[in-house]
């Protein structure tokens, strides 16, 4: 005979009922069914904070998740398909035009493909697709990780 499912909610919240049996049903007093109900009560609180806290963690996974596949698939098509340095410098000098930029440094890998109108060093601490503007009062990192992670941050809040 097939069994009839009943979620743990619904059971949970279902009032006691007899067992099937050959003895007959025994009523409860007043103040066990009480207690009944308080200790059901209590198993339904646990199983809110239970879901309250599995949903919680799954949307902090979520997010570790969601941070983890874009840093891994877009590290895998930078490997096929290097990032176009060329643009991310003259995106960068524009953007930072106000700040009077003396110099460029990218890594020794993008040095090559690098054209700027200022200076350009190479820095053996950036990776492939890094680079920094240099200006009168400091410098303006562009990381692979800073973009990713302003992407992301962005994506995140559109929600």
């Amino acid at each position: 005979m097939a069994e009839r499912f009943v979620p743990l909610a619904a059971f949970v919240r279902a009032a006691p009922s007899p067992v099937a049996s050959a003895a007959p049903p025994v009523s409860q007093p007043p103040a066990s069914r009480g207690a009944v109900d308080y200790a059901q009560a209590g198993v339904v609180h646990e199983l809110t904070l239970l879901t309250l806290a599995a949903r919680e963690a799954f949307a902090r996974a979520a997010a570790r998740l969601l941070r983890e596949l874009a840093n891994d698939v877009l590290a895998r098509e930078l490997l096929l398909a290097p990032a176009d340095v060329a643009a991310l410098v003259g995106r960068a000098v524009a953007a930072f035009a106000e700040h009077a930029p003396v110099g460029i440094a990218v890594s020794g890998f993008d040095a090559d493909r690098v054209r700027a109108p200022l200076p350009v060093r190479v820095d053996p601490r950036l990776g492939a697709g890094d680079l920094v503007v240099d200006v009168r009062d400091g410098a303006f990192e562009s990381s692979f990780t800073f973009r990713l992670e302003d992407a992301l941050e962005r994506a995140e809040c559109a929600r």
